[in-house]
């Protein structure tokens, strides 16, 4: 959906955002820490694969379909012999706190082989480079002698989905020889397999290399072989560098030590999130997938000119578009790291235009108004009054575009007066026309300028972009009935596929939660067939994993839940065995195309909606418990969690049978609980607290338990 592009030039280095000790082949490092069990979680998509990455890096490596680890450009791949009889291999699993090292088995007529594979900086491999190291294990399981054996390939990319690395240098053509056991292209190392590997007999060698072409399957071959006693353990190591390197390969496997790697990984990624807001809730996938989206938002940061920015996946979409980097910077703000939604609000920044316009790529003229709303994320969620200040030239400038375009269609006396011009997006709505989505982010972008200036202290802009957004929804509304569409169409004129015109409640606010053509909307886009969940984008059988979310998101804030809870269950029903997702996946066969999973902004929706189900603060009041879901109140709780009243920590619990507790820190915003679906609250048993709606218990600003007791609503289902 997405045109691919080069990101912007880096020449910071991984320095910044790993600490000395986290890097491997370096100074000493402390003991290394415990691994994780794995989290074993269905794939629901034809090929399992996941992403092995680091923040700042050029490239990810790309872990399956298979037992394949690949940088795009070299892949290691593992055979067992098929004389053996069916072999089976495993989907990718990452480990149960969250941290990306990959696990997985092949088998095969009594023969197993554990995989476990990590990635991590290597000080002498340059700026922005990556190690990636394997281990397989073999173990006897049965109860006499055990004889096992395996082969490996080296290849120029793997077989099934993959993407060519946007810097890969032209494959045709490459000389590959063995040299030892390093596996040499064009004079610089792309493999180490370990020292008791034979190397396949007739091999090419230094003297008698190789030419091979493309994707080819490669001539570097190496055969592994053991015989095991009952429980017996074997592993050999074998170490891919993200790119060919001119270090020896002794050099390479002695500083990418297995035990070395998988330290690095686990201690860098622990104390991400170990600092990320964190929410433990009775659904362990739940739990599982707020970690993994964390992972992917950043494992989803480069490093440019100007600092931090977001990128669309690991993999295929190394560039950036504000529609997608807009919401990066909100999730990782709601997640706590400051540290990046700062930087990507900054590189978002540098998107404007000498008009004052802010565009990612030609005719997305929702660009402004969604860098506008990313600024404001990035700086209500930290109470940032400086980088309000450092940002509001640039949102001054862009509201200033965004009234002289309004301006202009109103002296022009065209059908759509006061509204955005007409525009060519070359995506998602695939339609040339006057946008709906265009004008519902500039209305946002209004807004954020307001919410900065009063931060940074300027209240006459406040006052200007208050003035502007009240204006423009009375033009939007005013439109939206000329259409006389039953709910909010893609383009003002009635064409192209819903897009923006799908965020025009949340979370633009262009239109109240409330309006019945959301409620239409929300029903015709997430609900077709009448069963809600994933929306279609083109064909029916196409899912997308992000588009509808906004949807159910304003359903679930307008005291609606259902839709929110069957998106977050259809996401699940659709994602990757490392609960990963692809932007667009088959409802029938689970193909993705050459879109790779993971996608950032399918991991930043996510942590939106599993946030807001616990706490959100769309206007002057704290909501707590949106979901709905009494299964939650078994003990759910979202630590070191931002809000714009400050940092909190909220638990749900029950107490007895019809009885419920709410604790969280104090904050100065006033408090709004629900009650669960199929309950009704009937008394309080907190001070200032009351009872507003059956399903609604209200309490003053610094409160900090809210305990009330509920009945179940009579024909009510568990």
């Amino acid at each position: 959906m997405r045109r691919v592009g080069k990101p912007l030039a880096i020449v910071a280095t991984l320095a910044l955002v790993v600490l000395p000790a986290a890097w491997i082949g370096g100074c000493a490092i402390a003991p290394p820490p415990a691994a994780a069990p794995e989290a074993r979680f269905p794939e629901h998509y034809a090929y399992s694969i996941a992403a092995l990455g680091w923040p700042g890096a050029h490239r990810a490596f790309q872990v399956g379909h298979g037992s394949v680890v690949s940088t795009g450009e070299a892949a290691l791949e593992w055979r067992l012999d098929p004389a053996a009889g069916p072999v089976t291999v495993s989907p990718v699993a990452f480990e149960r706190d969250g941290v990306p090292v990959a696990h997985w088995t092949m088998e095969a007529s009594g023969m197993r082989l554990a995989f476990e594979a990590a990635a991590a900086p290597m000080k002498a491999l340059g700026d922005t480079g990556l190690v990636a190291s394997v281990r397989v294990t073999a173990v006897a399981a049965g109860p006499g002698p055990a004889g096992v054996a395996f082969d490996l390939r080296l290849r120029s990319t793997p077989e099934g989905p993959h993407v060519l690395p946007w810097d890969a240098p032209e494959r045709a053509g490459a000389i590959e020889a063995w040299s030892g056991h390093s596996a040499i292209r064009n004079g610089c190392v792309v493999a180490v397999v370990d020292p008791a590997a034979v190397i396949a007999a007739g091999g090419p060698t230094p003297g008698h290399p190789a030419r091979t072409e493309g994707a080819g399957p490669g001539a570097l071959a190496a055969h592994c072989s053991a015989h095991l006693a009952p429980g017996e353990r074997r592993s050999w190591d074998f170490v891919l560098p993200l790119y060919p390197t001119a270090l020896t390969g002794g050099e390479l496997a002695r500083g990418a030590g297995h035990e070395r790697v998988t330290a690095a990984a686990r201690r860098y990624w622990r104390s991400v999130l170990a600092r990320a807001a964190t929410l433990a809730s009775p659904d362990s996938t739940v739990n599982a997938a707020w970690r993994a989206a964390i992972v992917t938002l950043v494992t989803c940061q480069e490093l440019t000119e100007g600092g931090w920015a977001p990128i669309g996946s690991p993999f295929q979409y190394r560039d950036i578009w504000l529609r997608d980097g807009a919401r990066a910077v909100r999730a990782l703000a709601l997640a706590g790291l400051h540290d990046f939604a700062r930087g990507d609000a900054l590189t978002l920044a540098q998107y404007e235009l000498p008009t004052g316009a802010l565009l990612s790529q030609t005719g997305q003229l929702d660009g402004t108004g969604q860098a506008l709303w990313a600024f404001e994320q990035a700086c209500a969620y930290a109470d940032d009054r400086a980088l309000a200040a450092g940002l509001l030239p640039t949102a001054r400038r862009a509201l200033g575009w965004i009234e002289r375009q309004r301006r202009a269609t109103v002296a022009l006396a065209g059908r759509w007066p006061g509204l955005l011009p007409y525009a060519d997006p070359r995506d998602a709505e695939l339609v040339r026309a006057e946008l709906v989505g265009n004008d519902a982010w500039a209305i946002a972008g209004c807004d954020a300028v307001a919410s900065l200036a009063q931060r940074a202290g300027d209240r006459a802009l406040a006052a200007r972009a208050f003035a502007e957004a009240a204006d423009y929804r009375l033009c939007f509304a005013a439109a939206l009935v000329r259409t006389r569409s039953a709910d909010v169409p893609p383009s003002w004129s009635g064409g192209g596929r819903d897009w923006g015109n799908l965020s025009a409640g949340y979370p633009t606010r262009a239109l109240p939660l409330r309006d019945p053509r959301l409620v239409a909307l929300a029903r015709r886009v997430l609900a077709p067939a009448g069963r809600p969940g994933l929306s279609s984008y083109g064909p029916a059988d196409s899912l997308h994993t992000y588009n509808g979310v906004d949807l159910a998101l304003g359903e679930m804030l307008a005291g609606r839940p259902e839709f929110a809870r069957a998106w977050r269950d259809s996401l699940f029903a659709h994602s990757s065995s490392t609960l990963g997702q692809a932007e667009i996946v088959n409802r029938r066969d689970g193909g993705f195309g050459a879109n790779l999973p993971p996608h950032a902004t399918a991991a930043a929706v996510l942590v939106d909606l599993l946030r807001s189900m616990v706490i959100a603060d769309p206007g002057d009041t704290l909501e707590i418990a949106l979901g709905g879901e009494a299964r939650w109140w078994q003990g759910t709780t979202l630590a070191n969690a931002p809000t714009r009243f400050g940092s909190t920590a909220v638990r749900l619990g029950g107490l007895t049978a019809g009885r419920l507790r709410v604790r969280l820190s104090p904050l100065s915003a006033p408090l709004r609980v629900r009650v669960p679906d199929g309950l009704r609250a009937v008394a309080v048993r907190s001070r200032g607290a009351r009872i507003t709606e059956p399903c609604w218990v209200e309490a003053p600003p610094r409160t900090t338990e809210v305990e009330f007791d509920v009945v179940r609503i009579a024909g009510a289902t568990r």
